[in-house]
């Protein structure tokens, strides 16, 4: 078998496999009522947490002070 057909096989099994753990994921998501409330928890945390990264790499002095602890 040639190079470049090794390449295209090893894509399209790469394309297979993302796409049935893609699949599998999305049937968790949508029957598990849990992992739904883990996500969106999880979605508030690296919001919260990418705000405080920004915010706390100015260069004004106690720029984190003024962000909420809550």
């Amino acid at each position: 078998m040639t190079h470049r057909f090794q390449i295209l096989e090893k894509v399209a099994f790469s394309l297979v496999c993302w796409s049935a753990a893609a699949s599998s994921a999305y049937i968790g998501y949508e029957r598990c009522p849990d992992i739904k409330v883990a996500l969106h928890a999880g979605e508030k945390i690296l919001s919260d947490g990418g705000q405080y990264a920004f915010a706390c790499t100015a260069p004004a002095v106690d720029v984190c002070a003024q962000l909420p602890t809550d």
